[in-house]
């Protein structure tokens, strides 16, 4: 083989393992996209207290819900069930107070659901 073809030869073999070794790295280091907790289901406990209940996620096992009522400034720490689900009460309230939930897991979290406060599941976001 000419001197000419075999460094034309290794040049490209050289180009596809640098290719081949740029997706690796990038295939391994892809951006973590946080989703959010699931709908929160309310439930008046009382005239101002309500109870909090999310289903199982399985995203949530081990970690730390944090439930905040944006017009109080208050809300509540709730560690998440051996299955991910949550049930918390009270959170003080009113219907229509903007409810902020994420959760929260060494380095990994959800991202921030806000719910308007009222009675059942809701699957609206804040106004």
């Amino acid at each position: 083989m000419p001197r000419g073809t075999t460094l034309c030869l290794r040049k490209r073999l050289a180009a596809a393992l640098l290719g081949l070794a740029m997706v690796a790295v990038f295939a391994c280091n892809s951006p973590f996209i946080p989703i959010p907790p699931p709908n929160p289901t309310f439930g008046q406990v009382s005239a101002d207290n309500w109870s909090v209940t999310m289903p199982p996620d399985g995203a949530a096992i081990g970690a730390t819900y944090f439930i905040l009522n944006a017009r109080l400034g208050s809300g509540i720490i709730q560690e998440a069930a051996g299955d991910g689900s949550v049930f918390a009460q009270p959170l003080q309230g009113q219907v229509g107070d903007s409810i902020y939930i994420h959760w929260e897991r060494g380095t990994d979290t959800s991202s921030v659901l806000c719910r308007p406060l009222g009675p059942g599941l809701v699957q609206t976001s804040c106004q």
